[in-house]
């Protein structure tokens, strides 16, 4: 535990506190996390009474008292937040006593979305998660120490020193050794390979089908391992994943699920039952259509009370076998996640696409919305997107940057007033019609 601790002492998080906190709460009874919750949630609204505007405005509109906080049922006199209502007041969501909220941090969020927004939080959330995923760690039997593979995306441009210092003395600290999902060298699965004959590695943190296709490599050459753990995010985790994984790798796989917005929100334990809500720090309702409505117990930067996400989920009506009473998510539902096909016949992920929106400044430059990237072809991409006019240099940038990966593929580049969703109501950033 002393790595926590002295990665909370650098970053002025207390990860060491929660992640205790959490170990112990993980074996309370129904009653006592809806007490917790309900304790949580006191604060929450009394801040966003004394210190949201947007919060202040709603609850003194619809005479909703601060003060009468009984149970989590409290949360239902509030409207659904969406996207679109925090991007149209967006300075009301900012706390007017930001100044005695330590560590509040700004950043872009989309996810598999595609939708952008600049989502706030602080130091005290980050600790939150942190502490959750670390106790994550302990269900995955990985221990403070254990080396880390991650086979997931990174950044698209070199950063500048002090980025690049960070990002060494976090993976150093963290005992993680990163590789790029979007990096299609051959040379990397031998250096992959060669971490992992190395016999130091024990968990593999990646998104499912990039690690499918890189599982799929390491057949064909024969190869094979023994390591604790996969961890997977981002995607749907298919039972032909899990058994490809098993196979090369010699251990079960863990996913988990989150949305940029809050962090993570819940994970799956050593039973391989469903995915666990961290109910300690999220309150999820779901409406008639199993849609998630995410209450933040723990951001009182931006605080996101009853916030549709446009996810769905399937809950399981039994507690799990592992004793823990805390809510379960069988499935996401409606996730899509899809590839481009590049000329020489791999793949890259959708997530290419979100790193070269933001490494390059282009999306926060043109005030980018949304975007959307729709293969024709191995030889065609449309790029959609709403926004300023991107300038011929930029769209120089983007056509040079995704050709190294893609090949000499044409783009068409097309600005758009708004980008649809979905039949099933999700907006999609990456759409491959080869597949469809």
């Amino acid at each position: 535990m002393e790595t926590i601790k002295i990665i909370d002492l650098l970053t002025g998080k207390t990860t060491y506190k929660y992640y205790t906190k959490y170990r112990e709460t993980q074996w309370y009874n129904r009653d006592e996390i809806n007490e917790y919750q309900i304790s949580k949630l006191k604060k929450l609204i009394h801040h966003c009474y004394d210190n949201i505007p947007y919060y202040t405005k709603i609850m003194k509109d619809k005479g909703i008292d601060p003060n009468t906080v009984e149970s989590m049922n409290y949360l239902k006199k509030f409207p659904i937040l969406t996207k679109e209502i925090i991007k149209e007041n967006y300075e009301l969501f900012m706390p007017i006593n930001s100044n005695n909220i330590k560590g509040i941090k700004t950043s872009p969020t989309g996810g598999t979305t595609g939708s952008i927004l600049s989502k706030r939080n602080d130091a005290n959330t980050r600790s939150s998660i942190w502490g959750s995923y670390r106790r994550f760690y302990d269900w995955m039997d990985i221990k403070p120490g254990d080396m880390i593979l991650t086979y997931w995306g990174g950044h698209i441009s070199k950063p500048n020193f002090n980025e690049h210092f960070k990002s060494w003395l976090s993976n150093r600290l963290r005992h993680t050794i990163p590789f790029n999902a979007y990096d299609t060298n051959p040379n990397t699965i031998n250096l992959i390979i060669k971490c992992l004959k190395s016999g130091k590695i024990k968990l593999i943190q990646s998104y499912p089908q990039a690690l499918y296709v890189l599982a799929l490599k390491l057949k064909e050459r024969g190869e094979s391992f023994k390591i604790k753990a996969i961890m997977t995010t981002s995607e749907p985790l298919m039972p032909q994943h899990r058994e490809l994984f098993r196979e090369i790798f010699g251990c079960e796989s863990f996913d988990q699920y989150g949305c940029g917005e809050i962090g993570g929100i819940a994970y799956e334990c050593e039973a391989h039952n469903g995915l666990h809500i961290t109910e300690e720090r999220v309150y999820i309702e779901h409406n008639e259509n199993n849609e998630l409505l995410i209450t933040d117990l723990d951001n009182f930067a931006m605080p996101f009370i009853r916030y549709y996400n446009g996810d769905q989920a399937e809950f399981a009506s039994e507690d799990c076998i592992c004793g823990r009473k805390s809510q379960v998510i069988k499935r996401i539902l409606g996730r899509t996640c899809d590839y481009l096909i590049c000329k020489n016949g791999q793949s890259l992920h959708w997530a290419y696409f979100w790193h070269l929106m933001f490494d390059t400044e282009i999306a926060l430059k043109r005030n980018f919305l949304k975007f959307q990237i729709i293969q024709k072809s191995k030889d065609i991409l449309f790029f959609r997107y709403v926004g300023d006019q991107l300038f011929k240099s930029d769209e120089e940038i983007l056509l040079k940057m995704i050709r190294e990966k893609m090949g000499d593929v044409k783009i068409e580049f097309i600005k758009e007033d708004d980008i649809e969703c979905s039949t099933s109501g999700k907006y999609r950033p990456v759409i491959n019609e080869l597949i469809i």
